[in-house]
């Protein structure tokens, strides 16, 4: 694998591990339009399709782990909204969470 084959796959990778989804697609776009420029060999295939299958892993795990955050979010806004408080005379009063649902983009 060229060097700057490499420095372009570890480009991906830090923009995906940094979670930034469109410096992601931006470089992988480049990446794409370089290989197809430069031709990879045979033997530097089977590299590229290890680096390739890394970075898939990294960015299912990072879905997988957004999704978590997502659903323990809603858990934590519908929790927060069913909260009932009881005031100095001991009535109950139920108190409103002014927070908005996350949205999935």
């Amino acid at each position: 694998m060229k060097p700057a084959h490499k420095s372009l796959l570890d480009a991906v990778q830090d923009a995906l591990v940094a979670g930034d989804a469109s410096l992601t697609l931006a470089r992988i776009e480049l990446l794409a339009k370089r290989l197809e420029r430069d031709r990879i060999t045979p033997e530097a295939r089977a590299e590229f399709e290890a680096a390739l299958l890394h970075l898939r892993r990294l960015a299912e795990d990072s879905a997988r782990g957004t999704q978590r955050a997502i659903d323990q979010i809603k858990d934590i806004l519908a929790t927060a909204r069913t909260l009932q408080t009881y005031d100095s005379t001991g009535r109950r009063r139920q108190t409103a969470t002014a927070a908005d649902l996350p949205q999935r983009f």
